[in-house]
C-alpha cells in the first residue's frame, strides 16, 4: 500500500515528457514549412523578375549645316543616364547635347541641338535607351542628306512631305561606351587651324568619350605623342591624315580623319560686289571672300580696266553687262572666280532742255549732285573756309533749303561754279561743311549723278523752252518739273536763280507735266 503513490508520480513524468516531444516536433515543422515556403519565394524573384518598362518616343530629327536639331514630338520622357545618341556611328557624348527649351529628362516639346560636322556624305542619327541588361533599344533614327549642290542653271525639284511614323523597339546588341563606364573609351578629336603656310602650329584638343588611360597621336607626317592635348608643328607643304587611339583596361578605339590638316594649299578665290546692278556711271564695291591666304591680287573688270587692290572700288561709266573675274596667287597656286551673273549697268535716259528767263522756276531743296574728282587742281571755299580735293575723293554738294538765288556751272568736266547760300559739303560719305559757297573749281571729274530737279509752278511765265531742241509753247502753263539734272549732250551745264528770272540749260532723265 505504501509504494502506489511513487507509481502514480512516474506516470505524470512520462505524460509530460510525451508533450514536449509533441511541442518540439510541431516546433521543428513549422520551420522547415518557413523555410520552405522563403526558398520558394526567393526562387520567385529570382526567376520571374519585374519586366523593365521601355520608353518610347517619337522625335523629329533636322539637319542644317553642322546644327542637327532633335525634337521631342510626343512619347515618354528620356533620362540622361539610359539615353545615348549617335550620329555616323560616333556616340555623342550627352554634355554636347544642348537643350534649346527645358532640361532632362528630355520630355515632349522639347528640343535638343547638337554639332556635328556635315561631310558630303549623308549623316545617320540614332537615338538609343540603355536597359538594365546593357542592351540598347532603338527609340528613333533619321537620315540627313547632305544640301545638294547647286548647277548654274537651277533644276526645278518638286518636294512632297511625307509623314514617316516613329518605329518599333528594336534589341540591337551593341556596346556604347557611354552607358557603362567599364567599357573601352571612343576617340574623338578637333584641331585648329586646320588650313595654313608652313610652319603651321596646330594645336589637337582630345574629345573622347569614357575613361581614357592612354593617347596616341599619329600627325601623318611620321610624328606622334601621348600627350592628351598635343600642339604640333607641320613644316613641309602637303595633306596630312591624321589619327588618335585611346586606350583603357577594357580595350582601345581609333578615329582617324583623312586629309585632315591642309599645310600650303593653293587659295580659292571668292568675292562680294555691292551694288550689282544700277545706272551708269555706277560705282561698285568689291569685297575680297578668298581663302587660303592670297599674296596677290588682279581683278579684271570686264570694261578693259584692271586692279591689283585687295578690296577695290570701280565706276562704270557706260551701260552694258560685265563679267568681273578675281585671280588670287600664293606660293602654291593660282585660282580664279567669275560669277555666272556680272554686273549689269543701265544708261540713264537723258534729254537735252534749254529754257530761259522764267519768272517763278527754282531748284527744289535737298536736291545733290555727286562726282569722283580726277584732277588735282579742285577745292571749295565754304562759310569763307577752302578745302581742296585730291584725285579719287567722292564729293557730294547738297542743295539746301536756305539757298535761292545762285549758279551752277558745268563745261567739258569741268566745274567752275556751284554758288549757292547753303550747300553742305560731304567727302568720301564723310559730312565736311555747311554754309554759302562762293567759290567752286574742279578741274576734271567723272562718275556724275544727281538729284537735283528743277520746278516750273503753273501760269509762270518764261521766253522759251525747247526739250531735245523741239519748242513747247503752252496757252496757259502748267506745273512741269525737270527731274536729275546734269550736263546734256553737249556736256554743257548751266543754271542760274536770280530775283528777276531762272535760266537753265543742261541734261534732265525725266520730264513731268502737271
Amino acid at each position: 500500500m505504501g509504494q502506489q503513490p511513487q507509481i502514480i508520480r512516474m506516470g505524470d513524468s512520462i505524460m509530460r515528457y510525451d508533450q514536449a516531444m509533441s511541442q518540439m516536433q510541431t516546433i521543428i515543422v513549422l520551420a522547415v514549412v518557413m523555410i520552405v515556403l522563403f526558398g520558394l519565394g526567393l526562387s520567385l524573384v529570382l526567376w520571374n523578375p519585374i519586366t523593365e518598362k521601355i520608353p518610347k518616343a517619337s522625335i523629329s530629327i533636322e539637319g542644317e549645316g553642322d546644327s542637327i536639331v532633335m525634337h521631342h514630338i510626343s512619347g515618354d520622357p528620356l533620362p540622361s543616364d539610359r539615353l545615348v545618341v549617335r550620329v555616323n556611328g560616333d556616340v555623342v557624348n550627352n554634355q554636347n547635347l544642348n537643350f534649346m527649351n527645358g532640361a532632362w529628362p528630355w520630355s515632349e516639346g522639347e528640343n535638343v541641338q547638337l554639332f556635328y560636322p556635315a561631310p558630303e556624305s549623308p549623316r545617320v542619327v540614332e537615338i538609343y535607351y540603355m536597359t538594365d541588361k546593357g542592351e540598347s533599344v532603338l527609340i528613333d533614327k533619321a537620315r540627313i542628306d547632305p544640301p545638294p549642290k547647286v548647277s548654274a542653271t537651277p533644276i526645278p525639284v518638286e518636294i512632297v512631305a511625307t509623314s514617316t511614323p516613329a518605329p518599333a523597339a528594336t534589341i540591337i546588341p551593341v556596346q556604347f561606351k557611354d552607358a557603362d563606364p567599364y567599357q573601352p573609351p571612343a576617340a574623338d578629336f578637333t584641331a585648329d587651324p586646320l588650313v595654313g603656310d608652313p610652319p603651321l602650329t596646330v594645336s589637337f584638343r582630345d574629345m573622347s568619350y569614357g575613361k581614357i588611360g592612354n593617347w596616341l597621336w599619329s600627325f601623318g607626317d611620321g610624328t606622334t605623342s601621348t600627350l592628351q592635348n598635343p600642339v604640333h608643328t607641320y613644316f613641309v607643304p602637303n595633306s596630312y591624315t591624321v589619327s588618335l587611339l585611346v586606350s583603357n583596361s577594357y580595350g582601345s578605339n581609333r578615329k582617324t580623319a583623312e586629309n585632315y590638316v591642309i599645310i600650303g594649299s593653293p587659295p580659292m578665290a571668292n568675292y562680294l560686289a555691292e551694288p550689282k546692278s544700277g545706272q551708269s556711271p555706277l560705282t561698285v564695291q568689291f569685297t575680297d571672300l578668298s581663302t587660303g591666304s592670297p599674296k596677290q591680287y588682279e581683278w579684271s573688270f570686264g570694261d578693259g580696266t584692271q586692279s591689283t587692290d585687295k578690296n577695290p572700288v570701280h565706276i562704270f561709266q557706260n551701260g552694258g553687262d560685265y563679267n568681273v573675274t578675281l585671280t588670287v596667287t600664293n606660293a602654291y597656286g593660282t585660282n580664279k572666280f567669275s560669277p555666272p551673273v556680272g554686273i549689269n549697268v543701265t544708261a540713264p535716259t537723258k534729254m537735252d532742255v534749254y529754257m530761259t528767263n522764267s519768272v517763278a522756276g527754282n531748284l527744289e531743296p535737298d536736291g545733290y549732285i555727286r562726282m569722283r574728282i580726277t584732277d588735282p587742281v579742285s577745292s571749295i571755299k565754304i562759310a569763307g573756309k577752302i578745302y581742296q580735293f585730291t584725285p579719287g575723293d567722292i564729293i557730294q554738294l547738297i542743295y539746301g533749303g536756305g539757298s535761292s538765288d545762285g549758279t551752277i556751272s558745268s563745261d567739258k568736266n569741268q566745274f567752275v561754279a556751284f554758288n549757292f547760300n547753303d550747300v553742305t559739303l560731304v567727302k568720301n560719305e564723310e559730312i565736311i561743311a555747311r554754309g554759302p559757297v562762293n567759290d567752286f573749281k574742279v578741274g576734271g571729274y567723272d562718275s556724275f549723278s544727281s538729284t537735283l530737279n528743277l520746278t516750273i509752278p503753273a501760269g509762270d511765265v518764261y521766253d522759251k523752252l525747247y526739250i531735245d531742241q523741239e519748242e513747247y509753247k503752252y496757252v496757259k502753263t502748267p506745273k512741269l518739273r525737270f527731274v536729275g539734272l546734269g550736263p546734256g549732250s553737249d556736256q554743257k551745264f548751266f543754271y542760274q536763280k536770280s530775283s528777276r528770272a531762272m535760266n537753265f540749260q543742261g541734261g534732265i532723265s525725266e520730264f513731268q507735266r502737271g
